[in-house]
């Protein structure tokens, strides 16, 4: 049987990369996921977690327009 010789690095690098697609596929359900998560503590008045993820969902619907701002070509 030949040896088979191995690459210096490894060729699993590659394995976890998102095409921009899939990573803003993902965004918009993580985004949906936080609003009804949102919705479900407000009514307990739970105000740090309500702060959390208020910032948290803004932050996110701004990557969400970046995105959309890039797929509009601006």
């Amino acid at each position: 049987m030949e040896r088979i010789e191995q690459l210096p690095q490894s060729d699993w690098t590659d394995q976890d990369l998102l095409t921009k697609d899939e990573a803003h596929e993902r965004l918009v359900q993580e985004i949906s996921r936080t609003r009804v998560r949102l919705d479900e503590i407000k009514t307990s008045g739970e105000s740090a977690e309500i702060n959390l993820l208020e910032r948290r969902l803004n932050a996110m619907e701004s990557i969400d327009n970046e995105y959309n701002d890039y797929l509009g070509g601006k």
